[in-house]
């Protein structure tokens, strides 16, 4: 339903009955001097303008009525696509030595390998 529809019909409905009202009392109780033609007219138009505004009422109740909300289509958001999760690597195996079998030390200030156990450079 339109309020706004539903208001304006009924001001109209009004209008148009005091206008017809006041047409019909007047050719049947004579309480003005105006002719009896321009009495007739106003209880013609008046009848009329009620008419239309009942017609404009009964259109805002309805044609304007409640229409159901209209149907939302959602469509799925594509999900990322992730890169495959690479397995870890390995740590470096750490060299062993030839002599002994045992793991070697890398010494930073030379860049050589050194093995404890043996005491000496690979």
């Amino acid at each position: 339903m339109k309020k706004q529809a539903v208001i304006q019909g009924v001001a109209i409905l009004i209008v148009g009955a005091i206008i017809g009202g006041f047409g019909y009392a007047d050719i049947e109780y004579y309480i003005t001097e105006l002719p009896y033609e321009i009495d007739l007219a106003l209880y013609y138009i008046g009848s009329l303008i009620s008419f239309i505004g009942f017609v404009y009422l009964i259109y805002g109740i309805v044609a304007k009525g409640p229409q159901p909300p209209p149907r939302t289509v959602y469509v799925p958001t594509p999900t990322p696509a992730y890169a495959p999760v690479a397995a870890p690597q390995p740590q470096p195996q750490v060299p062993r030595c030839p002599t002994c079998g045992q793991p070697l030390e890398l010494i930073q200030q030379y860049n050589r390998w050194y093995c404890r156990t043996c005491q000496k450079y690979v």
